[in-house]
């Protein structure tokens, strides 16, 4: 029982956290610490603390591609780490995850691509609302808190950025991350804050 008690303060702590996050979220480009990064390397620093999850599964993650951007390091690192740990958890025990970067169109793009099962599309556009579940019973088995993918789109919306999911021909789930490249953010990053041009 006392080990059950302790298992639910850990999740409502994380819960608090998260949502003061969101709270906060709307303050937070004036305290943006922006640095030259690249998508694919923090995915691989952020896989690596992933490993013991996907081990736990049998999960190989696959990452490759380049993208560098302008953006906050600890703030990118954490939407991927909820992207990877979603993805982890909802894939096929026994396949590879797929991480790809790259640069289209002034825009750095980082695609999450996981074998799992099948997502209707009525409920893609809402993955990203706070607190939605596709699957409602496994709410509390994931330990999560239901505001992983809400703060993976606070993160992208920070950056100028955005996220979505995708249901592909191939029967894979695809989330993909976009943030301006570094040539696109660059200007905009040498320029002072928006909290320094007000006083």
């Amino acid at each position: 029982m006392l080990e059950g008690n302790i298992d639910e303060l850990q999740r409502l702590s994380r819960l608090v956290a998260d949502m003061l996050f969101l709270a906060q979220a709307d303050h937070a480009p004036d305290a943006l610490q922006l640095e030259r990064i690249d998508l694919a390397h923090e995915a691989r620093r952020v896989a690596d603390f992933a490993g013991l999850l996907a081990d736990e599964r049998n999960v190989v993650i696959s990452i490759d591609g380049e993208a560098p951007v302008v953006a906050d390091r600890g703030l990118v690192q954490r939407a991927i780490t909820n992207l990877l740990s979603n993805a982890v958890r909802h894939c096929h025990a026994g396949t590879t995850l797929q991480v790809h970067a790259r640069l289209e169109g002034g825009i750095a793009w980082l695609d999450v691509v996981n074998h799992g099962e099948a997502i209707a599309s009525e409920h893609l556009p809402r993955l990203f609302d706070r607190f939605y579940r596709v699957d409602r019973s496994r709410a509390r088995d994931g330990g999560g808190t239901g505001l992983g993918l809400a703060i993976v789109k606070a993160i992208a919306a920070l950056h100028g950025g955005s996220v979505e999911a995708a249901r592909g021909p191939d029967g894979m789930t695809r989330f993909t991350l976009r943030l301006p490249s570094m040539e696109a953010a660059a200007p905009a990053a040498k320029q002072p804050s928006a909290t320094r041009r007000r006083r």
